[in-house]
C-alpha cells in the first residue's frame, strides 16, 4: 500500500540522555480480521509521550526497533479489514488505547487498530479535543470516579494550569467537587478564578498547607493528585486530611516521591500512584459507558482541552523542546 512518514525511536535511546526522535518511513499496514486502518492526522505531545522516547515510559515496551511512540491522536477512517463494518470509510475516530505498548503508537501516519478500540469523534469536537481524548480528560475523569470526593468537600491538585488542571477543575464543578489548585507561577492564579477554580495556591509566594488549613478550616483537602512529586507530595500528603487519598500521576520534579513519616503514621495518609492504563482494565463492560459519557462533553463544549502550538511531523524534536516550556500557551501538537 505504499510508504507513510513515521517517527521513530531507535534501541540506542535506552541509554542515550539526549535521545532524538528519527523521522524514517515504514510500510503502510493492510487491516487484518477485525481491524480499521486509521490516517492520523493530529497527535499531542506528552510527558508520558518523551518519556516513552527515552524508553522510560511502562505504557511503552516495543519488542522490536525502531518503534513508533504516542499515546494519543485522531483520524479518519480510510480502510475496513475484513469482519469490520462499524465505521463507514471518512469516520473520525479515536482508540482507547492505540497500539503504543507495542511500539506502533500515533506518531506515524497510518496504523491498523481493533475496531473495539475505536470510538466516533462527533462533529462538534475539534481535532484538537479530539486527540487529546485519552490521557488528559479520562485521567482526571478517573481521579474523580475513584477518589469519591463528596459534593462540597474540597480536592487538591498540583500543577492546576496544565491541560488535565484545567480539565480537572470543569469535571469536579460538575459533580459539586471543590477545587484547591496549587500553581508555581502567581500569573496564573487569576486565569484559573476565571475558568472555575474555586481556590489557588502559588507556591512560589504562599505556604500551601497553611492556605489549605486556612480555606478548609482546618479540615484539610478530602483528597488530593499530584504530578509533580519530590518533595511536594510531602507537602500535599500533609494538606490532605487524615486517613485521605493522595494519587501521585507524575514526576514533574524527578523519578522519587518524598512523605514525611508523621504523614503516614500518625495521620494514615494514603500516598499511591494512578496510572490511566490499569484503571481503564479494570473498567471491563463499563468502560464504553463512562467514555461515551465524556465524549458528550467534549461534543457539548462543557471540556475543552487546552491546546497550543503545532509542528509538522519533520519537526518532531523542536516540538518536544516546546513541551517543556513554561507559558507555552496549551498543549503542543504534531501534524500531518
Amino acid at each position: 500500500m505504499g510508504k507513510q512518514v513515521a517517527l521513530l525511536v531507535p534501541e540506542s535511546n535506552r541509554k542515550n540522555p539526549d535521545a532524538k526522535v528519527d523521522i524514517g518511513e515504514k510500510d503502510i499496514p493492510k487491516p487484518g480480521p477485525g481491524e480499521v486502518l486509521v490516517r492520523i492526522s493530529l497527535r499531542p505531545v506528552n510527558p508520558s509521550d518523551v518519556y516513552s522516547v527515552s524508553l522510560l515510559y511502562a505504557g511503552f515496551k516495543p519488542q522490536t526497533f525502531p518503534a513508533v511512540p504516542g499515546n494519543e491522536g485522531v483520524g479518519k477512517v480510510v480502510e475496513n479489514g475484513p469482519a469490520a463494518s462499524k465505521f463507514p470509510i471518512g469516520t473520525r475516530v479515536v482508540a482507547v488505547p492505540w497500539n503504543t505498548f507495542t511500539g506502533d503508537g500515533t506518531w506515524q501516519q497510518y496504523t491498523a487498530v481493533p475496531e473495539d478500540k475505536l470510538i466516533a469523534v462527533p462533529d462538534s469536537v475539534s481535532d484538537e479535543s479530539a486527540s487529546q481524548f485519552l490521557v488528559n480528560p479520562v485521567t482526571a475523569f478517573g481521579f474523580l470516579e475513584t477518589l469519591k470526593v463528596p459534593q462540597g468537600e474540597y480536592l487538591l491538585q498540583t500543577a492546576a494550569g496544565s491541560t488535565i488542571g484545567r480539565i480537572l477543575i470543569t469535571l469536579a464543578k460538575l459533580r459539586g467537587v471543590k477545587t484547591i489548585n496549587v500553581v508555581r507561577r502567581k500569573e496564573q492564579v487569576q486565569e484559573l478564578l476565571d475558568i472555575g477554580a474555586d481556590e489557588v495556591i502559588s507556591s512560589s509566594d504562599e505556604n500551601v498547607v497553611a492556605r489549605v488549613k486556612e480555606i478548609t478550616g482546618r479540615k484539610m483537602a478530602y483528597a488530593a493528585v499530584d504530578c509533580v512529586a519530590g518533595e511536594m507530595t510531602d507537602t500535599v500528603a500533609a494538606s490532605t486530611r487524615e486517613g485521605g487519598t493522595v494519587y501521585v500521576y507524575g514526576s514533574m520534579s524527578g523519578t522519587t516521591v518524598t512523605v514525611g513519616a508523621g504523614n503516614f503514621i500518625f495521620r494514615t495518609v494514603h500516598v499511591t500512584g494512578f496510572w490511566l492504563t490499569k484503571w481503564l482494565a479494570q473498567l471491563g463492560d463499563a468502560k464504553t459507558e463512562k467514555l461515551s459519557e465524556l465524549m458528550d462533553l467534549l461534543a457539548q463544549g462543557v471540556i475543552v482541552p487546552f491546546s497550543g502550538k503545532k509542528f509538522p511531523l519533520e519537526q518532531v524534536n523542536e516540538a518536544i523542546a516546546e513541551s517543556f516550556k513554561e507559558a507555552r500557551g496549551g498543549k503542543v501538537f504534531l501534524e500531518g
